[in-house]
């Protein structure tokens, strides 16, 4: 399977780290070129692509979710399915193996699985076929320790049905998903999305990044995520630059 890691081309320095953390511990991947939304004519953008309506989308944020969806259109092309990672995650030094084991845990229906989320945000997985788990998380500062600490401990992956989850450093994205994912998500736009939480009826956000939209599209796909992740993106961290764009 191929794997991509979304790098811009002035992130020289995001591209030494990741090499540093992580070209010992995955057997083969790609740099793939981001969308620079710095230099992207927001004006020029087809209505296919971003509402003109939308707002708060950051150049950044749109040049992200352009890069994503060219990497849907390559599992598209292929006709394969592609793992796709962000240029500030770090995986454990299992993690072939780990990868390997949760894709033999996959039905053979599905769309995308989440290897990693966001630690300072939500996330709701389907725990049996009749209770919903719901993480909530404690924003803890990570620490460069922290990150040696994750790479080098023993960890027991398993993957469970995905209702809501932020952050899209590193997943997997079959060409059916890939597809239903490029109808879904796009245009950018400001759409709506139902968090579910056991101590709230309901709360609704507007979308204004692209991970945030894809929860619209969780409930109707197969979507899967690892609960227990091998991979992580320290975004909380006041020891690493994690800002993607």
């Amino acid at each position: 399977m191929e794997i991509h890691i979304i790098n811009l081309l002035r992130s020289t320095d995001r591209k030494k780290r990741f090499n540093e953390y992580n070209l010992k511990y995955i057997d083969k991947y790609n740099f793939f070129e981001a969308i620079d939304g710095n230099k992207i004519n927001i004006s020029e953008i087809s209505d296919e692509l971003y509402s003109k309506r939308a707002i708060n989308y950051t150049p950044g944020t749109i040049g992200s979710a352009l890069s994503h969806l060219k990497l849907w259109e390559k599992s598209i092309g292929l006709n394969k399915p592609i793992l796709i990672m962000e240029d500030d995650a770090i995986v454990s030094h299992d993690f072939n193996n780990h990868l390997n084991n949760v894709m033999k845990m996959l039905p053979e229906n599905w769309d995308i699985l989440q290897l990693s989320y966001n630690f300072d945000s939500v996330l709701n997985y389907d725990n049996t076929v009749y209770e919903q788990s719901y993480c909530m998380f404690g924003r803890k500062n990570m620490t460069k320790t922290d990150v040696e600490n994750f790479v080098n401990s023993k960890i027991y992956p398993t993957i469970a049905r995905l209702n809501n989850s932020f952050g899209i450093s590193a997943y997997v994205v079959s060409p059916k998903g890939a597809k239903i994912l490029k109808r879904k998500c796009f245009p950018l736009d400001n759409r709506l999305v139902n968090i579910r939480l056991p101590f709230i009826k309901s709360k609704c956000i507007r979308s204004y990044t692209v991970d945030c939209i894809m929860n619209t599209v969780y409930k109707d796909i197969n979507a899967y995520v690892c609960p227990i992740p091998f991979v992580i993106t320290p975004h909380i961290s006041d020891e690493l630059n994690t800002t993607t764009r």
